[in-house]
Parts: structure tokens; C-alpha cells; sequence
């Protein structure tokens, strides 16, 4: 078993805090240690190590390049054992809130080993990194990875960017509102001169998991299975494994505006998808209906009803009306909206649809809905995918030094790190 950083100092964390887009960092040591390709850096052996811990996925690359070198589950494929017994990691990540936090260092410890021997080809003892922290993070697991960064792999300094913030780098801005859709929900975090608004954040459960939950409902009620040579259809059985509706759910669905023919049109008159998979009784053909694949987004935005979860656009309004008044027409203004889900092709766009039509259902609201946009350029297109947009803002601010957070390895404690949701 690895053992897992026990902490002898207790002194005092982070006597100052520094401005996420205010001091600068101090300047880095030249290493010579793994070699880092690098864009908008110098690419002189500087480049720090950009870890981006999201609920589920985990990316990792080093600052400068213009997008991670490792992309994996958090928890993935790992396994620890502490006091409450042996813990295997799952392909749809672990739920940590029933870890001991020994178990969970060595999760880490494991995961974080790997990414810097295997992937990345650096020694962490020459490295520093920046961690960008994604908005529904646990604090359990922050305070998990500054132990086994600082602790057992010996990393000098460790930098906290909030994902929010980074994400909003990509787009040239400082303030905007951030819409994180993620494994586990989804967080509407309001931006202003590059500091989160802590007092105003909202969320919501509508994410991934609830998406992959759905789409496996959905395909046993109306999916249809065929095997190759067969005259008839038949239900899809143990054709529909968790591996396919992960595949039908980050490849197949998209988000496309309703036609009056959309709405007249019955479920048996729309065309199917037809997919080629093997089962434990043979080869065939597994159909996912269209109106699947165009629809389900609107799940995530209306929310789910029948478990009393609010949907995002509700997650949305609820944030606007907490935010000054005076800062509303500026946030609005400028929406960014990133994370996994939002890879889904035309997922943004339609957000700032329903979010527009559901201000203009109020009179009260509608000079506010004519500000409603994303916060890229109309003309500047898709340049960043919307899951690596918080990893690729953390990598420019590190290049650009740009400062965060920073926790020392001979200061820290063992406990104590960053939170942004209290004013760090």
C-alpha cells in the first residue's frame, strides 16, 4: 500500500491572498528536467504543470500548449486501500463522499503518479503546477491533491486558478457569467474583474450522469436491436451496455432547435440511427431513434419533473436575480458555457435561446434579454472546445504569468487551501 502524506508542520496558510488576475507570479526557476512543447509560452523549460480536476474527467499538460497532453476519468481505473477496506475506482468515476481520506490519498496518489511518469515524462520535484479547480470540486479532494502534490510527489509550489476564471481567459474576458455542465450537475458562476462571486453562485443536478441515466431509460422503452440476417426487430436486451450508451450519449446526441413539424411529427415517423455492435449472442444492429438524439437536451435545460430537480435555464434566472443590478446587462452579456455536456454540437446556442425566450416571458425582462449572448465573438467560431476551455484558460494565465493562489510546500499544513467560494 503507498502511504499517504502525513503533515509534521501546522504553520500559518497563506498569509496574504493574492488577486486572480492581480499579482503577478514570481518568476520560476529554469528546470531542465522533462522537455514541454509550448504555444503561447517561451517553450525554455519554464512551463509549469496545468492539472485541470473536474467531478469526473481529470486533464493534464504543461502550460503554454494549446491543449492537454492526458485526458482520463478521475478514479477511473485506480485502486486504494485505507481504513474502511478496499476501494476500486469505477469508469464513471467513484462518489468520494463515502471515502475516508486516507483511501482517497492514495486514489490520488496513484492517478497523479501515473500522469507525470507515463504521460507527461516530468519529474514533479522539478515542476511546478498550477491546478485549475472546477466549480463543483469537493474541497475533500483539493485538499487530497495539495497533500500528494506537496507531500509524496514534492512539487515546490502548487497555484489554484478557478475554472470559471480560466474559462473566461479563453474568450479575452474578466467578468461574464459561467455556466459549468458537468458529470455531476451543472454551477452558474458569476465572474466580475476576474473574481468569482462566491455569494451568488447556483447550481443544479442536471449533468452528465442524469444525461447517461436518461439516454439508458429512453433506449430500453424505444430502442430496437436487430440482429444481422433477422426479419424482425427485437428489444435491445443485453445489447445496451453501459460502454454503448456512454458512446450514444457523447456521440450521437445533439441540441437542434424544435420545427412545427417536430412538434405534429409521431415518435414511429422519425428515422433511426442505426449502430453495428456485438453482443454475447451474436452480431447486429442496435437502432437509437432520431428524436433521441435532438431532443434529450432539453432534459438538462427544463430539468427532471418527476425527481423535482430544477433544469439549468432555472439554475440561470435564479442567479441573475441574485447578482447586483447594476452588473446584470454586463454578465448576461457575456455567457460562457463549458464543460463536458457542452461538447454536445449546438448545446450553447440553444441555451442562450431558452434563456432569451425565458426573458422575454416577463416585461420586467426585457431589456435584459436583448443583452443575452455568449461571451466569444459571433465571427470567431468554435476555436476551443467547451470541456478543455478551463484547462487551456489555466495553461495561458501560467504563460502569461498571471497570478493565482499559491501554496507553498514548506508552508502548508497538510489541510488548508484556497477556497473561492469564501474569498479564498
Amino acid at each position: 500500500m503507498t502511504e499517504a502524506y502525513s503533515p509534521s508542520r501546522s504553520s500559518t496558510f497563506l498569509s496574504n491572498r493574492l488577486s486572480v488576475l492581480g499579482t503577478p507570479l514570481s518568476t520560476a526557476r529554469r528546470t531542465t528536467g522533462s522537455v514541454g512543447s509550448s504555444l503561447y509560452g517561451a517553450g525554455s523549460g519554464e512551463e509549469k504543470i496545468v492539472l485541470d480536476i473536474g467531478t469526473h474527467t481529470i486533464r493534464a499538460g504543461f502550460s503554454g500548449d494549446a491543449q492537454p497532453l492526458y485526458q482520463g476519468t478521475l478514479f477511473g481505473s485506480y485502486s486504494g486501500r485505507g481504513q474502511m477496506g478496499l476501494l476500486e475506482g469505477a469508469p464513471s468515476g467513484i462518489d468520494v463522499t463515502s471515502v475516508d481520506d486516507e483511501t482517497l490519498d492514495v486514489l490520488v496518489l496513484e492517478q497523479l503518479r501515473q500522469v507525470f511518469s507515463e504521460h507527461l515524462l516530468a519529474d514533479a520535484r522539478a515542476r511546478k503546477v498550477a491546478v485549475c479547480e472546477g466549480a463543483l470540486l469537493p474541497v475533500r479532494i483539493k485538499r487530497a491533491v495539495a497533500r500528494v502534490l506537496l507531500g509524496n510527489l514534492r512539487v515546490p509550489l502548487v497555484t489554484f486558478y478557478p475554472s470559471a476564471v480560466t474559462a473566461l481567459m479563453t474568450s479575452g474576458k474578466a467578468c461574464g457569467l459561467v455556466v459549468d455542465c458537468g458529470h455531476r450537475g451543472a454551477a452558474v458562476v458569476p465572474v466580475f474583474d476576474g473574481r468569482v462571486m462566491g455569494a451568488y453562485v447556483t447550481s443544479s443536478p442536471m449533468g452528465g450522469a442524469v444525461l447517461i441515466e436518461y439516454v439508458h431509460s429512453m433506449m430500453q422503452q424505444h430502442g430496437r436491436f436487430r440482429r444481422f440476417g433477422a426479419e424482425s426487430d427485437e428489444s435491445v436486451g443485453s445489447a445496451l451496455t453501459p460502454q454503448i450508451v456512454e458512446f450514444i450519449t457523447r456521440n450521437l446526441l445533439f441540441a437542434a432547435p424544435q420545427t412545427s413539424e417536430d412538434v405534429v411529427r409521431a415518435e414511429d415517423e422519425w428515422p433511426w440511427v442505426r449502430l453495428a455492435v456485438d453482443t454475447k449472442d451474436g452480431r447486429g444492429e442496435l437502432c437509437v431513434p432520431q428524436w433521441l438524439r435532438s431532443r434529450t437536451y432539453e432534459l438538462l435545460l427544463e430539468g427532471d419533473w418527476r425527481r423535482d430537480y430544477k433544469g439549468i435555464i432555472s439554475a440561470l434566472m435564479e442567479c441573475i436575480l441574485r447578482v447586483p443590478v447594476d452588473l446584470r446587462r454586463v454578465l448576461v452579456a457575456r455567457v460562457a458555457v463549458v464543460g463536458g455536456v457542452a461538447d454536445m454540437p449546438g448545446f450553447s446556442k440553444q441555451l442562450i435561446y431558452e434563456l432569451n425566450m425565458q426573458l422575454q416571458r416577463e416585461e420586467r425582462w426585457l431589456a435584459l434579454a436583448k443583452c443575452v449572448s455568449l461571451a466569444e465573438e459571433p465571427t470567431a467560431g468554435a476555436v476551443f472546445r467547451p470541456s478543455d476551455r478551463p484547462w487551456i484558460g489555466a495553461s495561458i494565465a501560467v504563460a502569461a504569468k498571471i497570478g493565482g493562489v499559491d501554496v507553498r510546500r514548506d508552508d502548508f499544513d497538510g489541510y488548508n487551501v484556497p477556497d473561492w467560494t469564501s474569498g479564498y
